[in-house]
């Protein structure tokens, strides 16, 4: 077969512009840190990468998840200390109110403290977190101007207009997390306002024994709320355990992503350094061919 110069000088151009590509590929492997800037360099490890940066994407998504969910319970966990700090000093109240020493006056006097006490815990009961209601069951939003989960009325009667359900959060694909405590269970089944109303109208009355009676009923109420903080407890170890899991399976996919996608460094420098010896190299051929001339075959 008869090979022309034209054909030489043309195989010789696609031979250098081929190591000239490959060079500017594997320069901009190095410089971006990926194996690929385009769908059409890679496109097997393309969709594998886009699968895994989906599910990395859905994690994160159960990391916002989890993060608001102790946040959630966090806040549950304040109000329900506070209140119980406040029926702690309602204890005191009630312990002082039993004393001999004490006249109707003196009773008088604590009982509206009392009543104070009550107005406070029933504010935190109504606790927030952003615009949710965090005791109000899985009802924590929707209520009409100037209503609460937790409703006090001009007679002193407190009303839980929330629900008993379940609040919970996504924490992976399928599965949820309960994130609350319903103010029905919380609160209410404790007796906890009856027992305040019970000791304020001991107190009016200057009735000791039913003040001691009330006393009693305080600890119950004291004790129940502590039984609740502590299946409070329990969620939050929940959410700190799926929050390694899910940790962990971020950096599993984290990892499997910088296989896919990841430039090997030194691979890469070694192949750059023999694409420009090969370069150089096409380029002396190059220029002893394009230097010959008819003489050269005489």
């Amino acid at each position: 077969m008869r090979v022309t110069m034209n054909t030489l000088y043309d195989q010789i151009n696609t031979d250098l512009s081929r190591l000239v590509e490959k060079q500017a590929k594997t320069n901009s492997s190095i410089s971006s840190g990926k194996i690929y800037r385009m769908p059409s360099d890679a496109p097997v490890k393309l969709t594998h990468a886009l699968e895994v940066r989906g599910t990395l994407s859905e994690i994160d998504q159960y990391k916002r998840n989890i993060s608001y969910g102790k946040g959630w319970a966090k806040a549950t966990e304040t109000a329900l200390r506070q209140i119980t700090d406040r029926l702690g000093r309602a204890k005191e109240l009630a312990v002082e109110g039993a004393n001999d020493i004490q006249n109707s006056n003196d009773r008088k006097a604590i009982a509206s403290e009392v009543k104070a006490i009550r107005d406070e815990i029933v504010a935190l009961a109504n606790t927030k977190m952003g615009n949710r209601y965090v005791l109000a069951g899985s009802k924590t939003t929707g209520y009409r101007p100037g209503q609460r989960p937790f409703s006090l009325d001009r007679d002193g009667h407190v009303t839980y207009l929330g629900n008993q359900e379940d609040f919970s959060v996504d924490v992976a694909s399928g599965q949820q997390l309960k994130i609350n405590i319903d103010g029905q269970t919380a609160l209410v089944q404790s007796g906890i306002f009856e027992t305040l109303d019970q000791l304020y109208d001991a107190l009016k009355a200057d009735s000791r024994p039913d003040i001691e009676i009330a006393l009693g009923d305080l600890d119950k109420v004291i004790t129940h709320i502590s039984d609740q903080s502590a299946v409070l407890g329990a969620i939050q170890n929940d959410l700190d355990n799926r929050d390694d899991i899910t940790d962990t399976l971020g950096l599993t996919d984290k990892t499997l992503l910088s296989s896919i996608e990841d430039t090997d460094i030194i691979k890469a420098i070694s192949d750059l350094k023999a694409l420009d010896t090969g370069y150089k190299a096409a380029l002396a051929s190059a220029s002893r061919v394009m230097n010959l001339s008819l003489v050269d075959f005489l």
